[in-house]
């Protein structure tokens, strides 16, 4: 009976030891884990985004733009993920490297080419921080491509925003508090885009596009430049532009793009015909022109700081780029190198033969959106957007097309 209950002791303690072995074996694999995970910092910040990026919350307070920018939008989907906020959740630094992508139009779900765009800007530029900045709460990534695209890329920040905080402190925080830019307007997400760059560029420096365009080369040699629009030099364009942060070209932009509404808009009221814009009477509240406090206002600015009243007085050769002061003024073969009246050939057969040829100086190349949205990338046709899809955005362009030969 003493031999049987000494085995039974013997048994019992050695699950005992076997359990308190199994214990501490856990315990050393989860200190193991826990110290690779906060050893290794792009592992460590990838998770702290996903994990930002989960179920959308609820009841939270709506300011007065997103009612109005958000309103007959779809905010459903099978996987919405809420997105963390700028300057609540994360802060850009103050930095040349920032590259800037906005969304003011509050969609859930922005189309393959805003993503293809967004990924191009992230492939070739490895060394900066690429934000998109997203007017809605969440973005729909039912399809997987947000999350595969920030897997793929450890520099894309995908973040929303609290406009009305991004204009706290700004030249243009009284025009955007306003409201006016807003009431009756036509255009109300061009008009926050025109301004929200600016605000956005003011306060952490770096590159802003717009989303319709495919980075084909790192655009960190370009510091402090804008753009000409065509080769005429006669026009400037706000697609594409780059400056250090409080740089005096954007302080004079604001002041422009405020005096600008205030006086567009009271020429408006007077039903005045100016010899800037003709405005209708219909619309008391807003500059009628699509590209008032845009391209308009950032052409005004340039003049200005290169001293000049006539784009005929600029030195050098169409070809060159003019320097005035810390501005430089780009020929648009650099950032545009096909104007808007060449949309076509974006997407027609066969022109993306010798691509890389004949955009071999270009660093950006855009898509014209308001003019190309119908158009459709079919593969297989060598076009210049197709090809540039392809090469640029090799996640997303095998994402749109895996279940079709168009997107």
């Amino acid at each position: 009976m003493l031999e049987v209950h000494s085995r039974a002791n013997r048994a019992e303690g050695s699950d005992r030891m076997k359990r308190c072995l199994g214990y501490i074996l856990m315990t050393a694999m989860a200190c193991a884990m826990m110290t690779y995970y906060f050893m290794n910092p792009q592992i460590s910040s990838y998770s702290f985004r996903l994990n930002i990026i989960s179920e959308p919350s609820v009841n939270q307070d709506i300011p007065w733009w997103r009612e109005v920018l958000c309103k007959g939008t779809d905010q459903q989907g099978a996987r919405m993920l809420e997105l963390p906020w700028l300057q609540r959740d994360v802060e850009p630094p103050e930095s040349d490297s920032n590259i800037f992508l906005v969304e003011t139009a509050c969609k859930t779900t922005p189309s393959f080419r805003v993503w293809c765009a967004i990924e191009s800007w992230s492939r070739q530029n490895p060394s900066s921080q690429v934000w998109y900045v997203m007017t809605s709460l969440t973005v729909n990534d039912t399809d997987g491509l947000v999350s595969r695209l920030q897997e793929q890329y450890s520099n894309l920040r995908v973040v929303g925003a609290d406009v009305e905080k991004i204009f706290e402190g700004t030249g243009l925080h009284d025009l955007f508090s306003s409201r006016k830019w807003i009431m009756k307007a036509k255009w109300p997400a061009v008009k926050l885009s025109d301004l929200i760059r600016v605000a956005i560029l003011w306060r952490w420096g770096g590159f802003y596009t717009d989303t319709d365009t495919v980075c084909i080369k790192d655009v960190s040699p370009l510091r402090n430049i804008i753009s000409f629009s065509n080769n005429k030099r006669n026009h400037i364009s706000n697609g594409a532009f780059q400056f250090k942060h409080h740089h005096k070209f954007l302080e004079l932009l604001m002041e422009v793009q405020t005096k600008r509404f205030k006086f567009l808009a009271t020429i408006s009221r007077r039903r005045v015909i100016s010899f800037v814009v003709i405005l209708p009477a219909k619309n008391p509240q807003q500059p009628a022109s699509w590209a008032s406090l845009g391209p308009e206002a950032v052409s005004t600015v340039a003049k200005k700081l290169c001293n000049i009243t006539d784009w005929s007085n600029l030195p050098g050769s169409k070809g060159d780029p003019v320097e005035c002061g810390d501005l430089t003024l780009l020929p648009p073969k650099y950032l545009l190198p096909l104007d808007w009246t060449q949309n076509k050939r974006l997407f027609a057969k066969g022109s993306g033969e010798y691509f890389f040829s004949k955009f071999n100086s270009t660093y950006v190349i855009h898509l014209f959106s308001a003019l190309t949205r119908n158009k459709k990338l079919h593969i297989g046709e060598n076009s210049i957007y197709e090809v540039a899809a392809k090469t640029f955005c090799p996640v997303t362009f095998k994402h749109a097309t895996a279940d079709s030969d168009s997107f």
